[in-house]
């Protein structure tokens, strides 16, 4: 039996390109060539390939034209993204097309990303990186880059879903007070 024939608009992760070409005939992209920005492109291609799936990725335009000019044969796009704001979903339940994401997977990266911001903010890291690229770091002096602790700190965090709360989480864990303010209240 033949496997299903995948489209795959990005150059992945090696492991998730193995992982595709075992289980589907895969059809890459390994240059990551930009013709994903184009969603006719993207439907072209599959309509070549006679895909009966399309792996995506966020920001790649998958509007109503592009689904209308999807071929029949495909009857699934996923996207490599938590968000999906890129696909118009009507337009492929319009379609007859299934459209999925990868939810949560991204939900500790992103809180790791926004925490790693407000360690750099609080001790001045950018500046003091900038220093020693510029080679301007002449050695430790102790007014120099203070910056601030976060201990004992407030941190606010609008909208408590998986990433507020896993950022709550990384603050706690450094002393930090968490306020978080979401439509719904969640226990103490």
């Amino acid at each position: 039996m033949s496997k299903p024939i995948l489209l795959v608009t990005r150059k992945l992760p090696a492991e998730i390109e193995a992982r595709a070409a075992r289980d589907y005939d895969a059809r890459l992209n390994p240059h990551d060539e930009p013709w994903f920005r184009d969603g006719m492109e993207i439907a072209r291609r599959a309509s070549e390939a006679r895909a009966d799936g399309v792996l995506i990725a966020a920001g790649d335009p998958m509007n109503a034209a592009v689904f209308a000019a999807l071929p029949d044969s495909v009857k699934i796009v996923t996207t490599f993204s938590v968000g999906y704001d890129h696909v118009d979903v009507a337009a492929a339940k319009a379609n007859n097309i299934i459209v999925t994401n990868t939810p949560e997977v991204l939900s500790f990266a992103t809180a790791e990303c926004a925490f790693t911001l407000l360690l750099m903010a609080a001790r001045r890291a950018g500046e003091g990186e900038r220093m020693v690229r510029a080679n301007q770091w002449e050695g430790w002096a102790p007014t120099q880059l203070m910056g601030v602790t976060l201990e004992g700190k407030k941190l606010g965090i609008l909208g408590f879903g998986r990433i507020g709360q896993k950022l709550a989480a990384m603050a706690r864990g450094f002393g930090m007070q968490i306020h978080y303010r979401d439509l719904r209240k969640l226990p103490a």
